[in-house]
């Protein structure tokens, strides 16, 4: 049928499910992720990059694969667990490659230093950071000196949503997370980005991957399918059209994203 667009969105537990119809025999897999714009939005028209990615890379190995959105460390949970297939968007921890197969990276990420624009300080490195209040999401796989760190504190929340709230309302000092994500999550808050910051030297830099929890059966034949799948469409243009699509930069030159 060659569709290249979502062509329904519908709730599955009062939670968004993006799904391209089948295409003959090819095999159902699912996919979770939480909303991470522009990697992974609420928009049926443009569901995000990851999504997009994801989908065309799989379709080209004859996977027809469903998308489910769930806060992240429920959706780590479900695929750690074998209940759903794959992770869309994670970074590679040591701790979570006990439990999770993952892909070749396809993109590459900041974390960046978010703050309010009445603040500023000089970002060195960790010891920097003392007795800073630093808002971080829950299982986000952080760096490991960033969770074991004592010289400052990390409060955790459930969301950059969440994130954005406390910086907002001055109960962190600041917000960590990836400078296009934390934009468009403003816009639904009424957030004017000029009230904020970001410092421009990134605190971390990560990889995007995909992820299969180890007691899913098939989780090495996802993750192999996924690699030929991205080469595939880094091959045949589509990968180039998407980051186009989304506005996002090379993940060669991350340090500008």
């Amino acid at each position: 049928m060659g569709l290249t667009s979502f062509q329904r969105l519908c709730f599955v537990f009062a939670l968004f499910t993006f799904a391209f119809p089948a295409q003959g025999s090819m095999t159902k897999i699912t996919a979770v992720n939480d909303a991470w714009p522009p990697y992974v939005t609420r928009d049926k028209a443009k569901p995000g990059f990851s999504v997009e990615l994801v989908t065309a890379a799989l379709r080209t190995q004859g996977y027809d694969t469903e998308f489910l959105l769930f806060p992240w460390a429920r959706g780590l949970y479900e695929v750690r667990n074998g209940r759903i297939d794959l992770i869309t968007t994670t970074w590679y921890t040591d701790a979570r490659s006990e439990f999770l197969l993952f892909s070749e990276p396809y993109f590459a990420t900041n974390v960046d230093i978010m703050m309010r624009k009445d603040t500023f300080f000089e970002y060195a490195g960790p010891k920097s950071l003392t007795g800073k209040r630093i808002a971080s999401v829950r299982e986000y796989g952080y760096e490991q000196w960033f969770l074991d760190a004592e010289d400052f504190q990390r409060v955790e929340t459930t969301s950059l949503v969440s994130s954005l709230r406390m910086l907002a309302a001055e109960r962190v000092d600041i917000a960590v997370g990836n400078r296009f994500v934390m934009l468009q999550e403003m816009k639904p808050l009424n957030l004017n980005a000029d009230d904020f910051h970001f410092y421009p030297v990134p605190m971390i830099r990560q990889h995007i991957h995909i992820a299969a929890g180890k007691t899913n059966p098939n989780a090495s034949e996802y993750i192999q399918a996924f690699n030929r799948g991205l080469k595939t469409i880094k091959q045949n243009g589509t990968f180039t059209d998407l980051i186009k699509k989304y506005g996002l930069k090379l993940p060669n030159n991350i340090t500008e994203e």
